[in-house]
């Protein structure tokens, strides 16, 4: 028996790797984990008497599944009787006790294959190794300790909405392989061995239900990754050379803004060395912060002189800042003066939002608008930044 077991195991084993062809969302290591409960009856294989002389039981168990196929579990069962022969052997509650680890294989899904979710009705081997323990003595022989080797079957049902429950059926046989009592000898074999004997096994029969956790898929189960096909693969590849191409493109921009911003400062720079306007012009304590027609968003090349103005208050705590926002004159008045509070405002929100500046160290006020702050027509739409002490 045990030999047609192992032999069914290792096959399945080979099946399942030569039958998936996929791979799987939803195999991480919180991912495919389980919890259930059980509970059923079982005897001696051996007493003549089954029917009278059951033992009911309940089981927790707790696994995971490494694979649509493979998987393995911890699980611990109690016996609230333990009767041989008509003889009850121990009065404890539990009477019998045994935990261990299963390995589990998932026979349908290894010869079948696994197509992205469980079938409503699945075979799973369940075999392992358990520790058992019997809590009296009534009966001389009777066996404390022992090492029990599990063969087991489930016959499952999967429901749910998203097949996250499992029902079983499972047959077992156990055999106790170890810890065979000092007085007992058969065929010169004793305690100090590992040896299968039918008269020590007992049968059992449990019914359970199992929780499957939810999984990172999003499921409580595998999902398969798909294969992509040829068109799909030129459409990914069409998209990334369309994203390369717009790269390139904003890099072109960026360069674009770069080479204005430094042809606006040497501008700057001209007017404020121009004799004739000097007097027209305040040159500002920190560079000055230019807007495109009608907008008040600092633009990516003007935020470099937002962050001058930042570094240079955190490194003065003595100083405040007063930022004055204008408008050219295009345009009705009160829209130009409320464009001109906008501005003046972007500038104060992006020092305390962006770079932490307490906002009162900061006055920002909207000016009236101008066309003589600077001599280039479309300078005037400017935010000043002026320290203070």
């Amino acid at each position: 028996m045990k030999k047609i077991f192992a032999i069914a195991v290792a096959v399945a084993m080979s099946l399942s790797a030569m039958a998936q062809e996929h791979g799987f969302y939803g195999n991480r290591f919180t991912d495919n984990w389980y919890i259930g409960l059980n509970g059923g009856v079982g005897a001696h294989t051996k007493t003549p008497k089954m029917m009278s002389n059951l033992n009911f039981d309940l089981g927790l168990r707790f696994g995971k599944w490494l694979s649509p196929s493979i998987g393995m579990a911890i699980e611990a069962t109690g016996m609230f009787t333990n009767k041989s022969n008509g003889v009850k052997v121990s009065n404890g509650t539990p009477a019998f006790s045994q935990i261990g680890i299963l390995a589990t294989v998932n026979l349908t899904n290894a010869i079948k294959s696994y197509y992205g979710e469980p079938r409503k009705f699945e075979v799973i081997l369940a075999p392992g190794f358990l520790w058992g323990h019997n809590y009296g003595d009534n009966v001389p022989g009777t066996v404390l300790n022992s090492f029990i080797n599990k063969l087991a079957v489930d016959f499952c049902y999967n429901f749910g909405k998203k097949k996250e429950w499992q029902a079983y059926i499972e047959p077992s046989l156990n055999y106790l392989i170890g810890g065979i009592d000092d007085g007992y000898e058969e065929e010169g074999v004793n305690k100090n061995l590992v040896y299968y004997n039918i008269n020590q096994s007992f049968l059992m029969l449990n019914v359970g239900i199992t929780y499957k956790f939810k999984t990172s898929n999003g499921t409580h189960n595998f999902a398969l990754v798909e294969s992509c096909n040829d068109e799909e693969i030129d459409n990914i590849n069409d998209l990334i050379n369309q994203l390369r191409a717009a790269d390139e493109e904003s890099d072109e921009k960026i360069t674009s803004v770069e080479k204005e911003n430094t042809k606006i400062e040497q501008d700057i720079d001209a007017c404020a060395s121009t004799p004739q306007v000097e007097e027209k012009i305040r040159v500002p304590d920190l560079p000055t912060v230019f807007y495109q027609v009608n907008k008040s968003n600092i633009t990516p090349a003007q935020e470099q002189n937002v962050a001058v103005a930042a570094e240079v208050l955190k490194n003065h705590p003595e100083y405040k800042l007063h930022i004055k926002g204008y408008a050219s004159p295009e345009g009705g008045h009160s829209n130009n003066m409320s464009l001109g509070v906008r501005r003046a405002n972007a500038v104060k929100d992006m020092l305390v939002s962006k770079y932490g500046i307490k906002a009162d160290r900061i006055v920002a006020e909207g000016c009236d608008p101008t066309d003589e702050l600077f001599p280039v027509y479309e300078f005037n739409r400017v935010a000043v930044m002026l320290l203070e002490k």
